[in-house]
């Protein structure tokens, strides 16, 4: 994994510079496609001890589920963005899913609008990860934008990596991991489409 780790940092500095921006221009509440995605998360778990979130931002998705009485531990590789849920009374842990152990397992794991800063050599091992601190069962939640190739988005904070994939080459690397699909939908994003998956973990 050590060779994404420079395209990863410069993504994470990025956002650790816009953190406040970024959460006062996403709304609080999500969107129709949003809400279905994560009720369907809601409804597909198993008993278990709740949700991971990977990339929690400002915790609005969060907030949402355990609005129906799911408990979520809230994580995020940049510590601004947990920061800022402090500030507004949650709890958030800075955790780097390239490089940190999951202790424990959970019901489900929930990872929104992040996939896509991950390099393609990194993948399967991070959906194996995954797949490990699921309980039997578990359910992973997940979206990321539609498309082929690698490029960089430039901002007025920084660079954005991203890597796109496409559906069939997505839920390759999920069958690899073992996971099988329960769900998937697209959706339009500010940039093009985007695909929102719920999966199970098989084995």
């Amino acid at each position: 994994m050590a060779s994404s780790q420079p395209n990863n940092r410069r993504t994470v500095a990025a956002y650790e510079k816009c953190a406040h921006d970024y959460a006062a221009s996403v709304s609080r509440q999500p969107s129709v496609a949003g809400a279905e995605a994560l009720r369907r998360l809601a409804d597909a778990l198993p008993s278990g001890d709740g949700v991971l979130e990977i990339g929690s931002g400002p915790g609005w998705d969060a907030d949402f589920l355990e609005g129906l009485a799911v408990p979520v531990h809230r994580t995020d590789v940049t510590r601004a963005f947990c920061e800022f849920q402090v500030q507004r009374g949650r709890r958030a842990e800075v955790f780097d899913l390239l490089t940190d152990a999951i202790e424990g397992r959970y019901a489900g794991v929930l990872m929104l609008c992040v996939l896509q800063h991950f390099e393609r050599g990194d993948m399967d091992g991070v959906l194996r990860k995954l797949a490990q601190a699921l309980v039997s069962e578990g359910a992973l939640l997940l979206s990321y934008p539609l498309g082929e190739g690698e490029l960089w988005e430039h901002g007025e904070s920084g660079d954005y990596r991203v890597v796109l994939w496409s559906e069939a080459g997505l839920d390759e690397r999920l069958r690899r991991a073992g996971f099988a699909i329960d769900w998937a939908s697209r959706f339009d994003g500010r940039d093009g489409p985007w695909r929102s998956v719920l999966a199970r973990r098989t084995r």
